[in-house]
């Protein structure tokens, strides 16, 4: 690296070893866990272990989009800390999902989540967006943001070029005009069906057996299925689907991480970045709340196989009658 080019301040709390060991576990290790449990276990240990995680990466992503945002309103985050946050969010996703399966889904509970979403996937557009038109000049050390590079496919790619800018701004139009789209005409056609299928459902006696057509704004779990029993293991077509899905994710979270490392290899940086702070820690015991789930999944399978040995004969002991 060359000696002249601008030092960039250290911010461990957004790019530190354990913020980044944290997501980096999280995307991989819960989503080939989770792939191990759905096809060797199903049921209801890997539901509830798939929603710890996707909570566990929604809560990280909003926690690490605020505090971007909240840093460069006081002008405290550089051009490469910004385009990590960006880098990282696109690995953990923006939404709030709920741990618990609660009864009673309705207009209240789509509306809310409908918003919730709408609120993240807005402050995402708009702090992308603003970060790549005032990249030049952007952030606490606009003096090394000629020297910022981001790293595509394996190439270095100087932050501030304004053809790479410019492609990044169209990208973002086309998806912000998607989203306004399917969230101002789809949103109010589901809406209006639900209320239509509620009716008639309560007119026929089968309230609640099609929710999940509705379900899937809320949560984009797929482990979201209280209606239809616990799942069935899958094998065929299926398997290989479902096989392919997860590769593919597993795939593009490799492919975000190593240009993630690239990028933070290839600018030069502070020695102060790779020390520990509060931050991290935080960040760490999220990953070990997430194991604490794997570990009561892998007791609970074990309870489940010695309560059947440890009574044998519990369903012929009832009292004799004469």
């Amino acid at each position: 690296m060359n000696s002249t080019q601008c030092v960039i301040e250290p911010n461990p709390d957004v790019t530190g070893t354990g913020i980044r060991a944290s997501i980096y576990t999280l995307c991989l290790g819960g989503t080939v866990v989770s792939y191990l449990l759905r096809v060797l276990h199903p049921g209801e240990d890997e539901a509830e272990f798939s929603r710890g995680v996707s909570a566990a990466l929604g809560m990280q992503g909003l926690a690490l989009l605020c505090t971007a945002i909240y840093q460069t309103f006081r002008n405290d985050m550089t051009l490469f800390h910004a385009i990590c946050v960006i880098h990282l969010l696109a690995l953990l996703g923006l939404d709030l999902i709920s741990k618990g399966r609660y009864a009673g889904f309705g207009p209240w509970r789509l509306w809310f989540f409908a918003i919730i979403r709408i609120v993240a996937l807005g402050a995402f557009i708009a702090f992308n967006a603003f970060l790549w038109v005032t990249a030049p000049h952007f952030g606490s050390q606009p003096e090394c943001n000629l020297d910022t590079v981001y790293v595509v496919f394996g190439v270095s790619i100087k932050a501030v070029s304004p053809v790479f800018r410019y492609i990044i701004l169209g990208t973002l139009g086309v998806v912000a005009g998607t989203f306004v789209l399917v969230y101002s005409c789809l949103m109010p056609c589901l809406c209006v069906k639900w209320v239509r299928q509620r009716r008639h459902m309560k007119k026929v006696g089968l309230a609640g057996q099609k929710r999940s057509r509705v379900r899937w704004f809320v949560s984009s779990s797929s482990a979201e299925n209280t209606d239809d029993g616990p799942p069935q293991r899958l094998s065929g077509q299926a398997l290989l689907n479902f096989t392919i899905n997860k590769a593919a994710y597993c795939s593009v979270c490799i492919y975000l991480i190593v240009s993630l490392e690239q990028t933070i290899q290839r600018n030069t940086l502070d020695s102060e970045e790779e020390g520990w702070t509060f931050g991290q820690v935080i960040a760490i015991f999220l990953l070990l709340g997430v194991g604490n789930e794997l570990l009561n999944v892998i007791l609970a399978s074990w309870d489940r196989q010695i309560r059947p040995e440890s009574n044998p004969g519990l369903g012929g002991t009832g009292s004799s009658g004469p």
